[in-house]
């Protein structure tokens, strides 16, 4: 059963360009995200958010408190999320994007997560609902690249160690917590 105070849709998914679906490493797609009473993310303008990129970094909040100060990136839904930047010195893959997307607070509270957008809104969730809600969503992309032609790593080391280590911390994360 997932919480009304917190609801992920994932309406539409797809490749930046649907001829060139194999080097295309970043799913996109459209969402509705709702918070409380405010929906903070319906469709989008442009051909989606990268849907990827959020799925990884809504896996880092389930461990740990996403705020301005202590960000798990850049924002939670970005518009772009496909430059993907990993050394050994690095725990997890740094997902760059523009500045264009969408946020909200992310706080752990003994059993509870508080979530509070941009707005203001401020909602109260048991940790289990929210964390079903974020791996219900994990596993719909992932189930997306499964049905998706086989991607072809890029060549060039530095994109090469971005992708691989962005798919490792995605299966670590994600075994972390099988339902």
């Amino acid at each position: 059963m997932t919480s009304q105070k917190f609801k992920i849709e994932l309406l539409k998914t797809n490749w930046i360009s649907e001829k060139d679906t194999q080097t295309d490493l970043c799913a996109h797609g459209q969402m509705r995200v709702k918070i409380g009473n405010e929906i903070v993310v319906d469709k989008s303008e442009n051909d989606g958010w990268t849907i990827s990129a959020s799925a990884q970094l809504l896996l880092r909040t389930l461990e740990r408190n996403h705020t301005k100060e202590n960000p798990v990136g850049d924002q939670l839904i970005p518009c772009c999320g496909h430059f993907l930047v990993f050394d050994n010195d690095m725990d997890e893959v740094y997902i760059g994007s523009c500045p264009t997307g969408i946020d909200w607070e992310v706080k752990h509270k003994d059993e509870n997560v508080i979530l509070k957008t941009e707005s203001g809104t401020e909602t109260k969730i048991n940790f289990a609902e929210y964390k079903n809600e974020v791996l219900n969503f994990v596993d719909k992309i992932e189930q997306f690249y499964k049905e998706s032609p086989e991607k072809e790593i890029p060549k060039d080391e530095f994109d090469r160690k971005g992708y691989l280590q962005f798919w490792k911390e995605w299966n670590e994360k994600r075994a972390k917590w099988k339902k």
